[in-house]
């Protein structure tokens, strides 16, 4: 995918593809609504000056009421359909650009998410997102009809009198080299840049600050405490403060000039009036709108402030829309083979801080092997990048004869099986927790949840299956949850399974039941699971120690303990630990 080159309103309507029509239909009618908006102006000025000469009859001023409420009527309904068709095209690019922007990001390595805040994720999915929808909604129409109007008007005028027309051009001038000069420097660019890098650690500080009340409470912290937090809103602050300092003074001096533009018009309209090279309908006309479009162009400078500020968040979705995602493969079929081979493997998060280097092991087909090492030797990495959560800086993962590159993702999440550490639940139904999307009848999903020992504690819940996970349904222990896990896994049946952690926040019972069901779900699969009881996996088909990235040594338990150091104390800690009791 190649970055679009388009900026501004022009990469909205890019952006607005199929939609483009109702826009267009919007700005129509926006433009017809502002034809009809001068007829009333126009049909009073001759109503005055026939009533000045004289000649004014009651018939005329009917005539000239008829249609100027006419045209007051088709005006509304003309404005009304212009919004309906704009706020419609706005809410299908809504969706459309969430849809795409969530899509994308299931496409992005894993890597990619673990480099941005949730905070800066949060302010593109809703605040970018939906200042767009607001700008298509709205500031679309109001920017065509600023443009339209004040042409209109001072078309017009000019066929009127084109000497105080050239006086009332001086509020446009005044715009059109202002406006320019104060938005358009290095110094409001890079305030901008600084107002949405500041709102983003302000977002990001606010989440973090909210997952982290519990502890700050025990501890006696406040908001104003929480560093993180304080200082990114100080740092909002200040770039306000800043912002302030820069434009506020010569905006003020241009607001304040257009406020005070009528008065050229009025000096000159009343010389040109008591030499009488102009009538008294033709000034009090000059009076109402011979500055009447100033308004309109405020409200488009406003809007195209507005604009400059979208544009920045557009080229944040597009930093996202056009990353480039995990490769797209071919759609190679696997054999009946799902050994896992990793040859060379060596992953880096960032470049030159590599996480795993040349790690070479292979896991037969239906045996078990346990990854082991101390805490950031690579062992959760290695077994992400089977799934290719990440790509692989270089070496090679192969599935029986076939890398895990060469498969379509489709066709290599068919294979694989995930149980994470960390317990992923929905605030849905526990049925739809299990069944995950998956094309499985009822039966299947209870049967899964049996096999995961988590079939007893769902059926005495008050509405079984059908009962909510979250805040406003039921709450279940962490053992409890990873014997959903588990369930998935079992529903799912893929040939390749990876455990990581699979016991982590499980109590003695559960870890138990966990085990239990663990054993069933095993069976004829290839395994890898990580673990830090250790006593959990004595029973493995291989074990491959793993420190700083390396594999140190492989084996069962009972060799490991005769020839590697490095297992030898990670035994005797966790036999220690086990042994450990409270004295006084």
């Amino acid at each position: 995918m190649s970055a679009s080159k388009k900026t501004g309103l022009a990469r909205l309507l890019e952006i607005a593809g199929t939609k483009q029509w109702l826009l267009l239909g919007s700005a129509l009618l926006v433009v017809l609504h502002a034809v009809l908006t001068m007829i009333p102006y126009i049909l009073v000025f001759y109503i005055l000056q026939q009533l000045l000469s004289a000649s004014l009859e009651a018939a005329t001023v009917t005539t000239y009421l008829y249609w100027a409420s006419g045209a007051v009527v088709v005006s509304f309904v003309a404005m009304f359909l212009s919004g309906a068709f704009s706020h419609l095209a706005a809410f299908n690019i809504l969706f459309e650009l969430r849809k795409k922007i969530v899509e994308q990001l299931g496409r992005l390595p894993l890597g990619y998410l673990d480099q941005r805040s949730s905070g800066g994720l949060k302010k593109i999915l809703a605040d970018d997102v939906e200042r767009i929808e607001s700008f298509v909604a709205h500031g679309i129409p109001d920017v065509v009809k600023a443009c339209v109007l004040p042409l209109l008007i001072l078309g017009y005028l000019f066929t009127v009198n084109w000497q105080l027309a050239l006086v009332s051009l001086l509020p446009l001038v005044v715009l059109i080299v202002s406006i320019p000069l104060l938005m358009n420097t290095e110094e409001v660019k890079k305030a901008m840049n600084r107002y949405h890098r500041s709102l983003e650690e302000m977002n990001a500080g606010i989440v973090e600050y909210v997952r982290a009340i519990p502890v700050m409470k025990i501890f006696g912290q406040t908001a104003t405490a929480f560093k993180k937090y304080s200082g990114t809103v100080n740092g909002f602050q200040h770039f306000f403060s800043e912002w302030t300092k820069i434009y506020a003074p010569a905006m003020g001096m241009v607001i304040s000039f257009l406020h005070n533009a009528l008065l050229p018009v009025l000096v000159l309209g009343l010389l040109l009036y008591f030499e009488q090279q102009l009538s008294l309908a033709v000034l009090v006309l000059f009076l109402i709108l011979g500055v009447g479009y100033v308004k309109p162009l405020f409200a488009l400078a406003s809007l195209l402030n507005e604009l400059s500020m979208i544009d920045h968040g557009v080229k944040r979705i597009d930093e996202i829309l056009f990353d480039v995602p995990v490769p797209a493969a071919g759609h190679r079929q696997l054999t009946a083979d799902y050994s896992l081979y990793f040859e060379d493997v060596t992953f880096a998060y960032r470049p030159g801080l590599p996480v795993l280097e040349d790690v070479s092991f292979s896991v037969p087909q239906g045996s078990i092997t346990a990854l082991v090492g101390p805490s950031g030797s690579g062992k959760s990495t290695l077994a992400k990048l089977v799934p290719r959560f990440y790509e692989l800086e270089r070496g090679r993962i192969r599935i029986g004869q076939t890398g895990v590159d060469e498969l379509a993702a489709t066709a290599l999440m068919d294979q694989v099986s995930f149980v994470f550490q960390d317990n992923m639940m929905f605030y849905d139904t526990l049925y739809n927790n299990v069944l995950m999307g998956m094309d499985k009848s009822r039966e299947e999903v209870i049967a899964a949840c049996k096999v995961a020992r988590c079939h007893d504690f769902i059926s005495q819940l008050p509405e079984g299956y059908e009962t909510h996970f979250g805040d406003r349904g039921v709450h279940l222990s962490g053992g409890e949850q990873q014997r959903i896990q588990l369930a998935r896994v079992v529903l799912k049946d893929a040939p390749i399974l990876l455990l990581d952690e699979a016991t982590a926040y499980a109590d003695p019972e559960s870890e138990r039941l966990i085990m239990t069901a663990f054993n069933e779900i095993i069976q004829n699969k290839t395994v890898i699971v990580i673990a830090h009881r250790l006593s959990t996996i004595t029973e493995a088909d291989q074990i491959v120690v793993l420190r700083g990235g390396r594999v140190e040594s492989t084996g069962r338990h009972a060799e490991l303990l005769e020839k590697s150091e490095l297992y030898q104390h990670l035994w005797r800690a966790h036999t220690r630990a086990r042994e450990f009791e409270i004295k006084r």
